[in-house]
């Protein structure tokens, strides 16, 4: 299911997808904004969160923790998560779901901190390319 840039998805449509949707194998919620910690231990306690659920795309979710790396441990069948710039997940998160589930792929991206305004005032952004863990 690709909900992809689908700005007005919540928590709850995570909870709502969790009960009516217990065949789900792959999602896409990349640049689903609203979407925190709490949505994904609802889709992860679900019968497709534990059975079938293969394929995680979390990309640019803002609200996004290590405790959703938590809460995906209990997704025996996950194969692949997406992380690219989601801020608050760190390499210590990823490290612990690996050794959870060693054979899950994550995909993430650690954007640089952003450097303190130049000279005029401007701010820069500086990118490197993706780290594949």
């Amino acid at each position: 299911m690709d909900l992809e840039e689908c700005i007005l998805i919540t928590d709850n449509t995570l909870i709502q997808l969790s009960v009516h949707c217990p065949k789900l194998q792959a999602l896409s919620l990349s640049h689903c904004e609203l979407i925190t910690d709490d949505g994904i231990l609802h889709l992860s306690n679900s019968t497709c969160g534990h059975e079938r659920l293969q394929v995680l795309e979390l990309d640019n979710c803002l609200l996004i923790t290590d405790v959703t790396l938590e809460h995906l441990e209990n997704c025996h069948s996950l194969e692949r998560i997406e992380l690219y710039d989601c801020q608050q997940v760190t390499r210590a998160g990823i490290k612990r779901i690996r050794a959870h589930l060693p054979d899950v792929k994550v995909h993430a991206y650690f954007a640089p901190v952003t450097p303190p305004p130049s000279v005029g005032g401007s701010r820069q952004r500086l990118c490197r390319c993706c780290i594949i863990l």
